[in-house]
C-alpha cells in the first residue's frame, strides 16, 4: 500500500472508533480518560467482577468508568453491537420514561444485556418509586447474568440504601454489594486542581 491509503486507512479506523466510543457513551474528555483506579477497576471487569467506586464529587470515579469502557470497546472486536456503555442513572431514567411516550424502548434491555457496564452518578436521581423499580430491575437483571458492573455514587452503599429506602434500597444495595468491589475514591478533586 501506498502512504497515502494507509494515512486514509488510519483516518477511516480511527473515525469508525471514534464512533464505538460516542455510542458507549465516552464523548469529550472521557473519550481518552485513563487513570490508575481505572487499571485497577478494569483487572476486577476482567475477572467478571464489578466496582462500586463512592466518594466526593470531582475524585475520578467517572473517570475511572471512562477508562474501563474505553478500554473494553478499543479491545474488541470493530463490527457488532459495542461491548461496553458508560450511562448516567438520570440519563438512563429519562430513557425508559421517554420510551413510554413513544421513544426508544429498548433502552433498559440494552443496558441490562451490555457485557460490560458503567453506571454513573447513582444516587444523585431523584428517589422516586419508578426510578427505585427501575434501577433496582437492572441490577438484579445484571446479577442474575453475572455481568460486570461498574457504579459510581457520592454515597456509600448504607447511604444508598437509607436513600432509597425500604426494600428497594436494601435489594438494590444487596445486589451492589454481591457484585462489586467496595472502593472509596477520597483525595483532593481534581476538577478543581485541573479545571
Amino acid at each position: 500500500m501506498t502512504s497515502t491509503a494507509d494515512s486514509e486507512l488510519e483516518a477511516a479506523l480511527a473515525q469508525a472508533m471514534a464512533s464505538r466510543l460516542r455510542k458507549a457513551g465516552l464523548v469529550g474528555r472521557y473519550a481518552s480518560a485513563r487513570s490508575d483506579l481505572g487499571e485497577r477497576v478494569l483487572a476486577l471487569v476482567r475477572s467478571g467482577s464489578g466496582a462500586y467506586l463512592w466518594g466526593l464529587p470531582g475524585r475520578g470515579k467517572t473517570w475511572a468508568a471512562a477508562h474501563v469502557v474505553r478500554e473494553v470497546v478499543e479491545g474488541s472486536a470493530p463490527h457488532g453491537r459495542v461491548p461496553a456503555r458508560l450511562v448516567t442513572a438520570k440519563a438512563l431514567l429519562d430513557m425508559v420514561r421517554d420510551g413510554f411516550n413513544g421513544g426508544d424502548r429498548g433502552a433498559l434491555a440494552r443496558v441490562e444485556r451490555v457485557p460490560v457496564l458503567a453506571l454513573d452518578d447513582l444516587g444523585a436521581e431523584t428517589p422516586t418509586p419508578f426510578s427505585v423499580e427501575t434501577l433496582t430491575a437492572l441490577l438484579d437483571a445484571r446479577y442474575a447474568a453475572g455481568l460486570p458492573t461498574v457504579v459510581t455514587s457520592n454515597l456509600s452503599l448504607g447511604a444508598l440504601r437509607d436513600l432509597w429506602g425500604g426494600l428497594g434500597g436494601a435489594r438494590a444495595a444487596s445486589r451492589i454489594a454481591g457484585m462489586c468491589e467496595r472502593i472509596e475514591v477520597a483525595g483532593e478533586d481534581g476538577r478543581r486542581l485541573h479545571g
